[in-house]
């Protein structure tokens, strides 16, 4: 997909593209939603993001293989962003032996380490474990990025602004994506703190920072694209705030409406906004006909549906693999010898270093 991005496709194709993938997200958010409690076949909690399918739309068309993706907790949509398998994501919903962590993860510790993409529960948590990445990346002086995806709550944590202090000071190949739905949970963005933009905050770092309007799938396409570009070319970090809505609960498959954090203005006012009404409004001007987007729901509901039952179908993992990521207790810490003597690749003739084991 990054190639065809970076070839400079023509609109037309973009737009199919984009409602493509961002279709694909919304009908597996929904299908999830709906059998969410079916013969309490998945056990674990689930973040969806329904309203929120613009941005990872928007990715799938600009990341390469060799790039990695950190995630926040809401991530099923980043999952398929990064060409991760469907398949593996809906049997690790189904705790079996075929999912994407073996089943022992579940959504809020989803991972594929071949698509190398990485998520995580703890608020905050990926964004660091994207810098060491992104400090692999440019250690090795690999041609790739690293994407760091966020919610607003992460930057009430302090890793975030350390995360950019440090990125910025080394130039390292990492984009911050802090998608800003105005919650942390049930909790806005004006009660937490100063009610301001995330942005206005990063900017301190020295950080170059950019504010997109995260439910317009064209022009995060067309903004995005240079900017992944010039990371990978050397150009240092990037911080874009998204500005986006949730229209679903903050989790599980029911309502929380009635919790009454949000008025019910706002969220119609939203839905009015919706990623997938915006593609279809672009496509139907393209010539695209109402029975075209028919036929294609129903063939990414087919894949599905194939997806479910081959989950439903797959074993549970062998007790035996219970405790096979468990350390057990008392064994030696493995030591990693590094004896070379190298130069610091971001101190160049500056300093030397001899890395002991340890």
């Amino acid at each position: 997909m990054a190639e065809a991005a970076e070839s400079g496709g023509n609109a037309p194709d973009a737009a199919r593209r984009l409602y493509r993938t961002a279709l694909l997200i919304r009908r597996v958010e929904e299908i999830l939603l709906a059998r969410y409690h079916e013969a309490n076949e998945m056990r674990c909690p689930m973040h969806f993001c329904i309203g929120q399918e613009a941005a990872p739309a928007a990715l799938a068309e600009l990341l390469r293989p060799e790039d990695a993706v950190y995630t926040h907790y809401r991530s099923h949509g980043y999952y398929l962003a990064k060409g991760a398998p469907l398949a593996a994501m809906i049997a690790e919903f189904h705790g079996k032996a075929s999912g994407a962590n073996g089943g022992m993860g579940g959504s809020m510790e989803l991972a594929h380490h071949d698509s190398l993409f990485y998520s995580g529960a703890i608020v905050g948590g990926p964004v660091g474990l994207a810098l060491g990445h992104a400090f692999a990346q440019a250690y090795r002086k690999e041609p790739a990025l690293t994407v760091s995806v966020v919610g607003d709550g992460a930057f009430d944590e302090g890793i975030g602004f350390e995360v950019l202090s440090f990125a910025a000071l080394h130039r390292l190949p990492l984009l911050v994506l802090c998608e800003n739905n105005g919650y942390a949970a049930h909790t806005g963005l004006a009660d937490r703190g100063a009610p301001d933009l995330i942005s206005t905050r990063a900017r301190a770092f020295g950080v170059p920072v950019h504010v997109m309007d995260g439910n317009d799938p064209l022009q995060l396409l067309a903004r995005l694209g240079p900017l992944c570009d010039g990371i990978r070319g050397g150009g240092g970090p990037v911080f874009c705030e998204v500005l986006t809505y949730r229209t679903c609960s903050h989790v599980g498959p029911e309502s929380d409406d009635a919790l009454g954090y949000r008025p019910p203005e706002e969220v119609a006012k939203w839905r009015l906004r919706d990623p997938l009404l915006m593609l279809e409004s672009v496509l139907q001007d393209q010539g695209a006909t109402a029975a075209e987007l028919a036929a294609l729901r129903d063939e990414l509901d087919a894949g599905i549906q194939a997806a479910y039952a081959a989950a439903q179908a797959a074993p549970a993992p062998a007790p035996a693999d219970l405790d096979r990521f468990v350390q057990p207790a008392g064994d030696a810490q493995v030591a990693i010898p590094f004896t070379e003597v190298v130069e610091t690749a971001f101190r160049g003739g500056q300093a030397e270093a001899r890395l002991e084991p340890y």
